[in-house]
């Protein structure tokens, strides 16, 4: 979903760095709602993507995301989770051009993703996996993940639809 934010800032001319891409994100949701992004990657994947059976979409960032993505596709929400000071690390050995070096600014970007209402999207996750040791383990969880997912496919879309009945 980054990756729709980051397009709308170079789009709009602007410069990919940590804080445009953070006012991007907040001004499209201003601008087209609380789930704008949601809204262009379905259609990204309902254009795009149409023949895959299960499509991965990455950094959902509110409730509001959840729930669009709910009522329209079935869902299954992974909530990979880091302790500030490791995410802050590996930003920084990432080195793409949006993340930032500097400790401020990426707890200015934690606080900002808290006001969308991350925390929530975490809270109603279906699997948590917590992310503090190599990458091979997080990806070891991951696969085990997925593995029960794409052998009860089933039962996952039957659990969204009651979700939505629910809601």
């Amino acid at each position: 979903m980054g990756d729709v934010v980051r397009y709308e800032t170079k789009k709009r001319g602007l410069e990919l760095n940590p804080e445009n891409v953070g006012k991007t994100a907040i001004k499209l949701r201003e601008e087209f709602g609380n789930e704008a992004i949601a809204v262009a990657c379905l259609r990204y994947i309902e254009e795009n993507l149409k023949d895959k059976d299960v499509v991965i979409v990455e950094g959902i960032r509110s409730l509001y995301e959840v729930n669009y993505f709910r009522k329209h596709k079935p869902l299954v929400l992974i909530a990979i989770h880091s302790s500030p000071l490791t995410r802050f690390e590996r930003l920084r050995m990432r080195g793409r051009e949006d993340d930032s070096a500097n400790w401020e600014v990426f707890v200015e970007r934690d606080l900002r993703e808290l006001g969308f209402s991350i925390g929530y999207a975490i809270a109603l996750a279906d699997f948590v996996v917590v992310n503090e040791s190599s990458f091979e383990d997080c990806i070891n969880q991951l696969d085990n993940i997925l593995k029960e997912i794409l052998n009860n496919l089933e039962k996952y879309k039957e659990y969204n639809f009651i979700y939505e009945i629910l809601r």
